[in-house]
């Protein structure tokens, strides 16, 4: 089944207080990310976001971001998960050397909230995610970021580590097709591991939509009695989540997916995983 995108964010801002932003700046700021991070900083517009990450040097995911210029001109922002900042920090801080380059978190006076379409910098991964917007003011009322989360699984967009694990590759989680890398910019940290298995085509597992009743995060699935991937990022009710499978058990239409308990499951593919490179 391919994905059915019927849903859209609504009106009202979604306050995402799980995310944290970090003030990129100095003389070096743009040549040191264009050279650690998986996408190209050449293409990074005034009015426009970079989505990227930060790999290991086996190819393997750390980090998801969002990098966007400073509104003051000075620098770049950078839009991170929270609870990982100080672990991004420290990475950055190691590949600096030379460089000059400083970082700042300057998350206690600049907060980051999602929109519908049209009100702030478009999402880069997909345009029907609506956008991002980045300010001081916290006096507008907005939901909280599990609805943003759920919104996102209906769009089969993972949302960082809450669908991600340290040990994914690009195509493991669909990122090789939500823009988060520029496969012609040349050298990045684990490019050649990534390059390697995007061009031969070696991707062996994605991230597909599941519903069904009682999803655990964590949780085995199941066809034939052995287990083809697993439960990851879980929508707020418990009955949708992201699970990250093995393509070919997602295209056998012969046998049914279950769940350790042994609920079938229905399963949407992304529309943005077509047979074409991005």
């Amino acid at each position: 089944m391919t994905q059915n995108q019927t849903t859209m964010l609504p009106d009202s801002l979604v306050h995402l207080s799980d995310r944290a932003v970090l003030r990129i700046a100095g003389a070096d700021a743009t040549i040191f990310l264009q050279n650690v991070i998986t996408n190209d900083m050449s293409r990074l517009d005034a009015g426009g976001m970079l989505y990227a990450c930060l790999l290991s040097p086996q190819g393997q995911y750390l980090h998801d971001f969002f990098i966007s210029h400073a509104a003051d001109g000075n620098g770049y922002y950078l839009d991170c998960e929270a609870a990982k900042m100080d672990d991004l920090l420290r990475r950055f801080t190691m590949f600096r050397l030379r460089s000059k380059v400083t970082f700042e978190n300057i998350s206690a006076g600049m907060h980051v909230y999602a929109a519908g379409q049209g009100q702030g910098l478009p999402d880069p991964r997909q345009a029907t995610i609506g956008s991002r917007i980045y300010s001081a003011d916290t006096s507008a009322t907005a939901l909280p970021p599990e609805k943003y989360h759920d919104f996102c699984i209906d769009f089969i967009v993972p949302s960082g580590s809450l669908a991600i694990r340290p040990q994914d590759t690009m195509s493991d989680v669909n990122l090789d097709h939500l823009n988060a890398v520029a496969w012609d910019k040349g050298c990045f940290i684990g490019q050649e591991v990534a390059a390697r298995m995007y061009h031969l085509g070696k991707a062996k597992k994605r991230l597909y939509k599941i519903q069904g009743e009682g999803l655990v995060g964590g949780d085995a699935i199941l066809q034939n009695g052995r287990p083809v991937g697993d439960i990851r990022q879980v929508s707020s009710n418990g009955k949708t989540a992201l699970a990250q499978l093995k393509i070919a058990a997602a295209e056998n239409e012969l046998l049914p997916l279950l769940t350790n308990t042994g609920a079938k499951l229905l399963l949407t593919k992304a529309g943005y995983l077509t047979l074409s490179k991005p």
